[in-house]
């Protein structure tokens, strides 16, 4: 019994979302004018950042006495269930939150922003984007999204634990040599009464690590045409390699599946490769946490390879008033609510607000080191645009590389595996793909 109520849960998730969808479309499509104004709606995740977005929608209708705004808020974990289910009813929000991992699985409702984007670009200080932002905005050379928002892989560490253990903090001209050093002089086994220290922490059930080491080594996912995954290549198994053996081989990371919990903000693991700027406001809240960011260490090959990714907002392709769904992204974009955002802890998309933030540094902040967080933009990447990225990764690939991490095989078994796999389901859409 307790197998079939499993079996039907999914569908009837699926049932509920799509009778809140067609629930919410009677009361969203085409509302009456009030007072001669037009209503946009704006659908966005539930965030920390929800009482600065209610202050910018408050003063934007101040600004716009014409314009009304319904804002969506929807839990993170149920955001594209219900997008999708309001755009098969054809119940598109005006404006909705988007980003690097999505914007290709959401391109078929994104509107082409690109004339507007030209258009207003002096009023929207569009150069004062970083270029790799600026690039970053862009799907075959067309705007889709107006970026608020961007997170950047690091190297983090914790300037404490390399006190105590005698080890030089990183710097900008350590390799993956370095980085293995100091990590075996920063690792202490663990006692009844301590539980150690390991030197790096190893994000394992996700791509946001391994794939720098992948890129690192001269290899990716797939062919620049997206028809074919690269995984079994040599380079790519070398980043899966040296990956693997952060534990099994030079031991600064724990075992698959002994990660310590919050290992960084608990002092467990001295370092982190990649990370999230995310983070930085929960690593703050402890004061006694002496951390700060370096660039990530140079690969055999390139420097290159961590992610440089970004979101912001998309006006839909149904949206009946564009302009006004425009006129909102612009307001919530411009430099003084991303100054707002950064003062959070985050890292800026806007040249001149970076620059503020640097010169306002003080002592007691974390983390220090801006002027690194800002160079290793050029060293960034974003996410592979693939409009099946998220299926691929998180359903056939990352499964072979966590089983490569529990033993069952090696770095060369899980690249062919991995491979072999998306090439699969990749000719099910192509059958002419190699």
């Amino acid at each position: 019994m307790l197998s079939r109520i499993r079996d039907v849960l999914p569908w009837l998730a699926v049932v509920v979302l799509a009778g809140w969808g067609f629930w919410w479309s009677g009361h969203r499509r085409n509302p009456p004018a009030v007072d001669g104004r037009t209503e946009i709606t704006w659908y966005v995740p539930i965030t920390p950042l929800r009482d600065l977005y209610e202050a910018d929608v408050a003063e934007f209708e101040r600004r716009n006495p014409g314009i009304t705004v319904r804002v969506i808020w929807v839990p993170g974990s149920e955001y594209n269930t219900k997008l999708k289910i309001l755009a098969a009813a054809g119940l598109l929000p005006d404006l909705f939150f988007n980003g690097d991992v999505w914007m290709s699985y959401l391109r078929p409702f994104t509107r082409d922003i690109t004339d507007l984007v030209l258009r207003d670009a002096e009023e929207i200080q569009l150069d004062d984007y970083f270029p790799e932002i600026r690039a970053a905005m862009q799907l075959n050379g067309r705007y889709v999204i107006v970026t608020e928002y961007m997170n950047l892989a690091l190297l983090y560490f914790n300037r404490r634990l390399f006190a105590e253990a005698g080890v030089p903090e990183p710097t900008a001209a350590w390799t993956w040599d370095d980085y293995v050093q100091a990590g075996q002089a920063l690792t202490q086994p663990g006692t009844l009464l301590n539980p150690g220290v390991w030197g790096s922490s190893r994000v394992e059930g996700w791509w946001g690590e391994w794939l720098i080491y992948v890129r690192q080594s001269g290899g990716d996912i797939f062919t620049a045409d997206g028809r074919r995954c690269l995984l079994d290549s040599p380079a790519a198994i070398n980043g899966l390699r040296f990956y693997l053996e952060k534990s099994t081989r030079y031991g600064i990371s724990a075992p698959a599946g002994f990660e310590p919990i919050n290992g960084f903000v608990n002092e467990r693991v001295a370092m982190i490769v990649g990370g999230h700027v995310n983070y930085w406001l929960n690593y703050n809240q402890k004061a006694e946490l002496d951390w700060d960011v370096q660039l990530l260490p140079q690969g055999p090959v390139t420097r290159k390879g961590g992610e440089l990714a970004m979101a912001g907002y998309s006006v839909s392709t149904t949206s009946p008033h564009p302009e006004e769904a425009w006129a909102l992204a612009k307001f919530l974009t411009r430099p003084e609510a991303i100054a707002r955002i950064v003062a959070r802890g985050s890292l800026s998309v806007r040249r001149s607000v970076a620059a503020a933030q640097m010169r306002d540094a003080q002592p007691e902040d974390r983390p220090q080191n801006l002027p690194a967080a800002y160079r290793q933009f050029q060293y960034g990447q974003p996410i592979p645009r693939h409009s099946h990225y998220i299926e691929i990764m998180l359903t056939i690939v990352q499964p072979e590389v966590d089983r490569m991490l529990l033993g069952e095989f090696g770095p060369e078994e899980a690249g062919r595996r991995a491979a072999a796999a998306v090439n699969a389901f990749l000719a099910t859409f192509d059958p002419s793909a190699p």
